[in-house]
């Protein structure tokens, strides 16, 4: 699956790959089949390419498109929006004006997906159901609803064969092919409520068993290198936008790539000696041809790639779609061959070259600008291999130890915290004893994806800045995953580093003191705090800061006579009424969903309850789909946030400036041979 099946070669290097799995002993193991998505509708590339080549010939006489945008997402070569325009009829159910929408001749935009009716089937045995959990916004229509209208108006046949009268209708008499799929015997009203309740049904869809008779299959897997004077490029999905399709979001826009950390932008990655060749330097924009056109994007020298290869991230280049996507970046589409893959899919791999076109330089949209955290000796992103943690005695690395605090500071620090403390409780604002919450963040299970990073965006109002402030060193993201390279690429010894970083909630905070209005002061439960309505903007906090996550609103956002206004309509109505939304000249910076706190211990207080372990999760854990991120009570022994700061793989980024931060990262373990 992935791109890694995206090409020319991709079934026999499928082939071989199972080939190996057979011999491994794997199948029937960690390798089963059968749980494949039960999709008897779904079409392939090829099946749109006959039916582009109809729509040319003219024997179309009415096109319906939904959940697509062909005429930006297929390949160029393809030839889609000239078959499209000799469509008589052309009607599209988007809920936005994309490439394919504004060619079309009627629009009947589809409610949002919260507000639908739909099932689903992923896998074998696997049935969901999704149901509306807000009501409309706008006027829009289900399109099964429209369908089903449609066809009582075509009377007779089309009439009988659908007889629901509303799409609900329609999704629940389905349901009764999924009782009897299942061998559920219960009324129908009874499996339809559980079904509800629980979001679908499901059973075991792995299948053991399965097994490759010896000699089953014979491949050779020997792709060819590309011409001289060429390269192999690579036009693979964004981690944010997809294929494109969420390109129109500026949440996504800002959200910095895992590996480049570029945003706002399409760039052509290529390897700094295949660069140094070509007389290319980092930012340069250089034009790109492929079988199908050209593009013009900004070069980004990365030795994760080839010598002889190209990548391009997909999303950009959008010439309708809204104010955040319209023409911005390049879209690599443009490049890419009308020819199917074996198998029927797209071919995101074509031959191509690049050059520069002129001395047009462009500051790279970006944040990140150390090389390796090695050269620092500083520690902040930590790895050991599987032996070395496995060693006796195994301890992350401190290149400095913090010194030690002098007796009576210590005495002096812990006399007033546990004063704070008494006076919170008996205040009666924690229904439980003293808190001090903490994070712990495991690098093992850290991909990258920056999801926390735009959970935050959402929970806690933050503006975006744009490119251009971009580029010019600004953010309000109150957490960024730093990304580190260890290594040259020479001979494959090269490695990415990624990090979390947000506020380190320091128990002895350097931000704290230098408030000369004491808007950054410590809560008795161990948060570094702000109040936004004290601060004057000395920003001295922030120069304080030696973790940098603290951020200053130097233009005002939530003003919509700005230029940098934030929340133009319908925006606003994201905005998350539990959190302040700050005005110019404020410093910001994340504060563990304080709301998210306060609101679970006003429920506690409220039933005369304990707090539990988990009750309270913050936005950034909440959104980890590899739960990397726990939250919790350090000083409640029985909690998971506890037991894991005391893993032996633990260590604090920047240890040595005794700032004793609340947040413990677990060094990530590499499965690999120790070098």
């Amino acid at each position: 699956g992935g791109m890694g099946a995206q090409h020319g070669d991709a079934a026999a290097s499928a082939a071989a790959v199972h080939l190996l799995n057979y011999a491994a002993g794997n199948v029937g193991q960690t390798v089963v089949f059968g749980a494949r998505p039960n999709l008897p509708g779904a079409s392939t590339y090829r099946d749109l390419a006959t039916l582009t080549q109809a729509m040319a010939d003219g024997k179309v006489a009415v096109l319906f498109v939904h959940g697509a945008n062909p005429a930006y997402a297929a390949p160029a070569g393809l030839g889609f929006e000239a078959a499209l325009a000799k469509v008589p009829l052309k009607v599209s159910f988007s809920r936005f004006f994309d490439e394919t929408t504004m060619a079309a001749d009627l629009i009947l935009p589809d409610h949002d997906p919260l507000e639908q009716w739909n099932e689903y089937e992923p896998r074998a045995n696997v049935y969901l159901l999704q149901q509306p959990v807000m009501q409309p916004v706008f006027d829009t229509r289900q399109t099964g609803e429209i369908l089903l209208q449609m066809a009582k108006r075509l009377g007779a046949h089309m009439a009988q064969r659908f007889p629901a009268s509303t799409y609900e209708d329609y999704v629940q008499d389905d349901w009764h092919r999924v009782q009897r799929a299942v061998g559920n015997r219960d009324p129908f009203d009874t499996f339809w409520t559980s079904s509800l309740e629980r979001g679908g049904v499901w059973s075991d869809f792995r299948r053991h068993g399965a097994s490759l008779a010896p000699g089953a299959l014979r491949v050779s897997v020997n792709p060819p290198a590309p011409p001289q004077g060429r390269f192999t490029l690579i036009a693979y999905p964004s981690t944010a936008f997809y294929d494109g399709r969420g390109a129109n979001r500026p949440w996504l826009q800002e959200l910095p790539d895992p590996v480049t950390k570029l945003t706002w932008d399409t760039w052509v990655e290529m390897h700094p000696d295949t660069a140094e060749r070509l007389g290319i330097a980092n930012g340069d924009i250089v034009v790109v041809e492929g079988q199908a056109g050209r593009v013009r994007a900004v070069a980004f020298l990365y030795p994760g790639v080839r010598t002889d290869v190209l990548a391009m991230p997909l999303g950009q280049g959008h010439t309708a779609y809204g104010r955040y996507a319209k023409d911005r970046g390049a879209n690599p589409f443009a490049l890419l061959a009308r020819a199917p893959t074996s198998f029927g899919g797209v071919n995101y791999y074509t031959t191509a070259t690049v050059h520069l076109e002129d001395t047009e330089h462009e500051k790279l949209p970006t944040r990140a600008s150390i090389w390796s955290t090695r050269e620092l000796g500083r520690g902040i992103a930590q790895s050991v291999t599987l032996a070395g943690l496995l060693k006796q005695g195994f301890t992350p690395t401190r290149e400095t130890e913090a010194a030690p605090i002098p007796e009576r500071i210590e005495e002096t620090l812990d006399q007033w915290q546990e004063a704070q403390y008494d006076d919170w409780r008996h205040r009666g604002n924690y229904a439980g004893e003293h808190p001090n919450w903490g994070m712990v963040i495991d690098l093992s299970r850290c991909t990258g994806c920056s999801a926390c990073v735009t959970a935050c965006y959402a929970e806690n109002n933050l503006p975006v800045v744009g490119k251009q402030r971009v580029q010019h060193g600004r953010e309000m993201s109150w957490m960024r995953v730093e990304r580190y390279f260890h290594g040259d690429g020479t001979n494959g010894a090269f490695d990415v580093e990624v990090v979390p970083m947000l506020c380190q909630q320091c128990g002895n905070a350097p931000c704290e003191p230098v408030c000369p209005v004491f808007a950054a002061y410590h809560t008795p439960d161990g948060l570094n705090g702000q109040v936004y309505n004290r601060c004057v903007g000395t920003r001295y906090c922030s120069n304080n800061c030696p973790y940098k996550v603290r951020y200053f609103n130097w233009f005002d956002y939530p003003n919509p006579k700005d230029p940098a206004f934030a929340w133009p309509s319908p925006l606003h109505w994201q905005l998350n009424p539990d959190v302040t939304v700050r005005s110019k000249g404020v410093m910001e910076k994340c504060t563990f969903c304080i709301q998210r706190i306060r609101g679970a211990q006003h429920e506690a207080r409220m039933h005369n309850t304990p707090l539990k372990d988990g009750d309270i999760v913050t936005a950034c854990q909440q959104s980890c789909p590899t739960e990397a991120i726990v939250f919790g009570d350090l000083n409640d022994p029985t909690s998971r946030v506890s037991a894991m700061a005391t893993d032996r793989r633990g260590y604090h980024v920047l240890e040595a400036l005794n700032t004793r931060p609340s947040i413990t990262y677990l060094a990530r373990v590499h499965n690999r041979a120790e070098t």
